[in-house]
């Protein structure tokens, strides 16, 4: 019995004809061979920026090729290198993998492009570095089809029973656009919706925004700071109104790892009651459990402890216009509440005074 093969959808955006014939020959030939290869391609071409635009408007695809040098309006010739506006187009439009496969690769605007992951390719080596960088990626593409399918599902469920038969009031006011209103109210939604099915229960890699999304310094930032690992403990409130405060807090991270990293692996019943046990905290009201994260180069960092007797004070100028480059992840909001409810429970607390027999 023959197995499934899956089949990924490009954009190829290239100018010259003659590239364009190679393309074809080269899709023909993998396609023929595809129960080997492991995928089959499906297709789509554009000549210009425009043109792109508009299938990318009309399609969804797992990936595109752009070449650099391409003609501003289909049929006319231009010596230049658009491509890189057409990649950051895509970057701020689309989820979707980019290569970019040209014959000048200097050109190539890298270091503006934002992220690491688009694939520069010299044409003079060959259709071959594409297709391996399509089998590498391969089920990263499968599984941002699977998330925007999945998000497409939930959308319509949601928007048929709730959305749609409260929002459409609101479309009498013609003076606002509700249109991001709107989003956030269907993501919110969708992502509650998601939790649930998922049982409640949440990957580590949820609980953490990296690189930081705010431009300014929020409660739950994730900070290097004079050789050590803080997280931001100061209220959301005053870190948004520059001016309200004087002083912002840090508490320290403690890393946990090799007593993590071990215990982890481990299938023993003891090392899975301990771990459970640091994810509650190790029992101790003065620290919080932060789960282990990844960061954009695939780096391991934590798990940790947050330490709220080991506190940092710097003044609100020095943490508001300095330290929010030293940022390297920040909470989601989901998880933010936990830290600042056990931080505020820790220094709220009065105690009693201690018992004397004497």
């Amino acid at each position: 019995m023959n197995s499934v093969v899956i089949s990924l959808k490009i954009l190829i955006v290239e100018d010259e004809d003659s590239k364009l014939v190679e393309w074809q020959d080269a899709i023909d030939s993998h396609n023929a061979d595809a129960e080997n290869k492991g995928y089959t391609l499906d297709y789509k071409v554009a000549k210009s920026i425009t043109d792109a635009e508009k299938i990318l408007e009309l399609f969804r695809f797992d990936a595109a090729v752009v070449d650099l040098r391409l003609q501003k309006e289909v049929g006319v010739a231009d010596n230049n290198t658009d491509g890189n506006k057409l990649v950051h187009y895509i970057i701020k439009a689309q989820p979707m993998g980019v290569a970019v496969y040209t014959g000048q690769r200097g050109d190539a605007d890298v270091a503006n492009y934002g992220s690491p992951q688009v694939e520069v390719m010299d044409k003079g080596d060959g259709f071959e570095q594409v297709f391996i960088w399509l089998e590498k990626n391969k089920d990263i593409f499968l599984k941002l089809r699977g998330v925007k399918a999945i998000y497409n599902r939930e959308t319509a469920r949601i928007f048929y029973k709730s959305i749609w038969p409260r929002w459409q009031h609101w479309n009498l006011d013609l003076t606002q656009d509700l249109t991001e209103v709107v989003a956030r109210h269907i993501i919110a939604h969708v992502h509650d919706a998601l939790l649930v099915a998922g049982g409640d229960s949440t990957h580590p890699e949820e609980s953490y925004f990296v690189p930081p999304m705010k431009e300014r310094l929020d409660t739950g930032d994730l900070i290097n700071f004079n050789d050590r690992r803080w997280i931001v403990v100061s209220p959301r409130c005053d870190l948004a109104n520059q001016g309200k405060v004087k002083t912002i807090l840090l508490a320290a991270c403690e890393d946990i790892s090799e007593v993590w990293d071990p215990l982890f692996i481990s299938t023993s019943k003891g090392s899975k009651e301990r771990v459970k046990k640091l994810i509650q905290h190790d029992g101790s009201l003065k620290q919080h459990f932060l789960l282990p994260m990844r960061d954009g180069i695939s780096g391991s960092k934590g798990p940790w402890m947050v330490q709220f007797d080991d506190i940092c004070a710097l003044s609100a100028d020095q943490a508001l216009n300095n330290v929010v480059n030293l940022r390297f992840a920040s909470l989601s909001p989901m998880f933010v509440p936990s830290l600042v409810e056990r931080f505020g429970a820790y220094f709220s607390r009065i105690g009693t005074p201690g018992f004397s027999s004497e």
